[in-house]
């Protein structure tokens, strides 16, 4: 009768125990290098907010196929209204209280940032300049003419669809609340 026990309690400890002690030391080391600490975070968003206030509107227009509305390009030049995030909206219509948008981060105008949105192929050509953070983004049109305004879309992957949100942007910034030092009238 020993025996089985020994030999049952070396099973259990073959099938059980050294599974869970190799996945431990394993997590142990992969979590170890991935880990940052609060000063690669930091300059991380620093980063990040370097980005935002340095826009390649020549790069984007090129990939977009068209040319930006000159309030978007004002809005990342001041750069009041690009570094808010986590900003929930309200429409300012009837249905307001049913429907909110929520603004989790601009995106910076360049390159990189806009190979990591979504394909705009199937609403037309356009620029990807916010996401809500869960792989959806706020977009405007481009055009081949100048242009001074545009409509904001909601691009959205589930359910998939495109939305219009704004009749401007104009309008679309308005809704964000007071900013200090903030000018909403250019």
């Amino acid at each position: 009768m020993s025996e089985t026990l020994k030999t049952l309690g070396a099973l259990i400890l073959l099938i059980v125990a050294l599974p869970i002690a190799i996945l431990s030391v394993v997590d142990k080391f992969r979590y170890q290098r991935k880990r940052t600490t609060a000063e690669e975070r930091e300059a991380k968003r620093k980063a990040w907010i370097e980005r935002l206030r340095r826009p390649q509107f020549e790069e984007v227009e090129k990939i977009c196929g068209g040319l930006l509305p000159s309030i978007l390009k004002l809005a990342y030049q001041q750069g009041k209204i690009i570094l808010s995030d986590g900003v929930e909206l309200n429409a300012p219509a009837e249905n307001a209280k049913i429907h909110y948008y929520f603004v989790g981060t601009f995106l910076p105008l360049d390159a990189e940032c806009q190979k990591h949105t979504t394909d705009l192929g199937d609403f037309g050509r356009g620029c990807c300049f916010a996401g809500d953070g869960m792989g959806n983004f706020y977009w405007v049109p481009v055009s081949d003419n100048p242009q001074i305004d545009a409509p904001v879309y909601f691009a959205c992957h589930d359910p998939y669809g495109n939305e219009k949100v704004a009749n401007s942007l104009k309008e679309f910034f308005s809704w964000f609340p007071n900013i200090p030092g903030d000018d909403r009238e250019n």
